[in-house]
């Protein structure tokens, strides 16, 4: 079945009706209004418990910053080039969703599901990341900086080129993990000034009292 467009407006009016489900549709924008829209445009908005499965946000991704999306079901959405930084998304779905130089500084995921998700060259700084569950997602380029990442789940991830810097790692599970190697044959993850406490590494090993 082919995705159906919907403008923007009439999904933030359908959903204050009551209506969640809006799965496989491309949400489109009021051209030419938006010649006068800026960042933040969406700040504040609150779409909690929306379903967009297999839906396209494309035309309005870089104005996601600060919107809020908790408990949200994005599965299999492109988030790529998208601007969510200080967004909500504590607990949505993100399953198999897909991001390339995306944005998401002082986000907060806590207890998102990015299982099979794909993370390429974006911005994770600041983010409460606290339980979410990378299980079997692809994390390239990354650079998780002063992340909450405790008791988050990495099983089946394979990460390449990712630096997690000042993050808390309490309790973290990399069990199964795949941390790959540079050219030069060193491990694909490096760790600097990380707290950890208890935590999981690739070879079922524990890695701080």
């Amino acid at each position: 079945m082919p995705q159906q467009e919907i403008l923007i407006g009439d999904l933030i009016s359908r959903y204050a009706a009551g209506e969640r489900n809006f799965s496989e549709v491309i949400i489109e924008t009021p051209f030419p209004q938006t010649s006068s829209w800026e960042l933040g445009h969406f700040r504040g908005l609150d779409l909690s418990g929306i379903i967009l499965r297999n839906s396209s946000i494309r035309w309005i991704a870089i104005y996601m910053d600060g919107v809020i999306l908790r408990g949200a079901d994005l599965t299999d959405v492109d988030l790529g080039e998208s601007n969510f930084e200080g967004a909500d998304l504590s607990n949505a779905i993100l399953r198999e969703t897909k991001y390339f130089q995306s944005a998401f500084n002082g986000a907060n995921l806590s207890g998102a599901d990015l299982t099979g998700a794909e993370l390429v060259d974006s911005g994770f700084i600041g983010v409460n990341l606290c339980g979410a569950n990378f299980t079997n997602a692809r994390i390239d380029d990354i650079t998780f900086a002063c992340n909450n990442l405790n008791k988050a789940i990495f099983n089946g991830a394979r990460l390449k080129n990712v630096l997690f810097d000042e993050a808390k790692l309490v309790r973290t599970d990399f069990r199964g993990a795949d941390f790959g190697k540079d050219k030069r044959g060193a491990s694909g993850v490096r760790f600097r000034d990380c707290c950890f406490g208890k935590t999981l590494m690739p070879d079922g090993s524990v890695r701080g009292s």
